[in-house]
């Protein structure tokens, strides 16, 4: 049962990790095309409201990429904590997720002085 649990995480991990390589790799792409829409437009001399809609629904698209982004963090948080509840932490497993603790500690302020 052991080599089962280890292997249902490895599986989980190894997709998981893919499907967020891709988030990442679709938010830049996003990104990209919206630069792109604003720079042709700009050089080709036509009108500041054109290709507006588009424009406007690529920064949503981009803006929910990075919101997709930001729950596959959360993912992460709950993915670290699986191993433990099926017995398998003690057993030398490690994962890529930061552990559940480590991911809701809070960033301290920074101040800037002159």
């Amino acid at each position: 049962m052991l080599k089962e649990r280890r292997a249902a995480v490895a599986k989980v991990t190894a997709d998981f990790l893919k499907a967020e390589q891709a988030i990442d790799e679709a938010a830049r792409h996003a990104a990209s095309c919206m630069s792109t829409m604003l720079v042709q437009r700009a050089e080709a001399n036509l009108p500041l409201g054109t290709g507006l809609k588009a424009i406007e629904l690529m920064n949503d698209v981009a803006a929910l990429l990075v919101r997709a982004r930001k729950l596959s963090v959360d993912v992460h948080v709950e993915l670290a904590m699986i191993p433990e509840e099926i017995g398998i932490r003690n057993f030398g497993h490690t994962s890529p997720c930061p552990p559940a603790t480590a991911a809701h500690e809070t960033v301290p302020h920074l101040q800037i002085v002159a």
